[in-house]
């Protein structure tokens, strides 16, 4: 069962669960079970805790991982840019097994990106940890390297 048939099936049993007040008494009805008083409070405070918490993952599967053949086969869609990623970028951010971050690879790429662009264009002129500066591309503008940054990290679609 994956987790959008768990998720489905979860809220149909939330929708069922249901929150009778008689007196001061409560109640929870989910078949012949009855629950009253502070026990009845924190079943309804975790069935709607586990119900957020369900909820919040049943968004979007997650993409899965590139295999290193479709890693190896990716480019830039910019003519320039993709010479200089063959001949620089692509010896570290196509080869898993080692500390770059792989192209296309979100979960590598997305707390960098949180940083800021401007931080990561710096990291790649001056060179950070094992990223030797310049990304060894003596031809790379900084147009060029922010072109790059963003298509390694995925996010193409944030130029401008």
């Amino acid at each position: 069962m994956g987790l959008h048939d768990v998720c489905a099936s979860f809220a149909t049993r939330f929708a069922l669960l249901r929150m009778t007040k008689v007196g001061d008494r409560k109640r929870v009805r989910h078949g012949e079970e009855r629950l009253s008083g502070r026990v009845a409070n924190h079943a309804m405070l975790f069935s709607a805790l586990a119900a957020a918490l369900t909820v919040s993952a049943c968004g979007a599967p997650p993409q899965p991982a590139l295999t290193p053949e479709q890693v190896m086969a990716l480019t830039p869609a910019d003519v320039r840019l993709a010479e200089l990623y063959e001949t620089s970028c692509k010896a570290c951010h196509a080869m898993p097994g080692n500390l770059a971050p792989q192209v296309h690879d979100r979960s590598a790429w997305d707390p960098r990106w949180k940083q800021g662009e401007a931080v990561l264009l710096d990291h790649t002129i001056q060179g950070f940890n094992a990223m030797p500066a310049g990304g060894q591309c003596a031809s790379c503008t900084p147009d060029d390297f922010r072109g790059l940054i963003r298509f390694m990290a995925g996010r193409e679609d944030s130029a401008g």
